[in-house]
């Protein structure tokens, strides 16, 4: 897809849906088994900023990756409830958080004085608390996100650089300008 940078001259309102198809695509299409499909819109792309608008859906799974200059959000649950937060460059975000190594740690260290205090069933019945405590975390993740659909607009300035570091695609990628794939 070649979406070109575009020299703006004069005041421009876009609405995502009306943009031309060379500047819609999706993210997530290359990550298999994951619930990682949205819809994305290239609104505006010029040597200042690129703005992108992303649809959500409930129960999708956002990408985990990093833009060097940081990114600004502005996300629409409904009319009257915008979130808008900044993410400074470089700082990974979005997708499923990696198990913090100090609870990872810690859950080795039990299951494995569980392990040599009870056998393998003990272990067994370990693994399985621990992989109902991420379900929980899930759920109790996915309570907290609205309901229904939301746009959410990423503001992202120059080089445009984001880097998709996301243990569910099959290698880390650098994309320079739209993200689309």
């Amino acid at each position: 897809m070649a979406i070109q940078q575009q020299t703006i001259t004069s005041p421009v309102r876009v609405s995502p849906y009306t943009v031309p198809p060379e500047q819609q695509g999706w993210r997530g299409l290359g990550v298999p088994h994951v619930n990682a499909k949205r819809r994305a819109y290239t609104l505006l792309w010029n040597e200042q900023v690129l703005v992108c608008a992303l649809l959500l859906l409930p129960g999708e799974r956002s990408i985990r990756h990093s833009h060097e200059t940081g990114e600004l959000s502005i996300t629409f649950s409904d009319a009257l409830h915008p979130t808008v937060g900044y993410t400074p460059g470089g700082v990974i975000h979005g997708g499923d958080a990696p198990q913090a190594a100090a609870s990872s740690d810690g859950a080795a260290m039990l299951s494995k004085t569980l392990l040599e205090a009870g056998g393998p069933e003990v272990k067994q019945l370990v693994d399985q608390l621990l992989e109902e405590q991420r379900q929980l975390r899930r759920e109790l993740e996915a309570l907290r996100s609205p309901a229904g659909p939301r746009m959410l607009i990423d503001i992202l300035f120059p080089p445009f650089k984001t880097t998709i570091d996301d243990p569910a695609y099959p290698e880390k990628r650098e994309i320079v300008g739209p993200w689309h794939d």
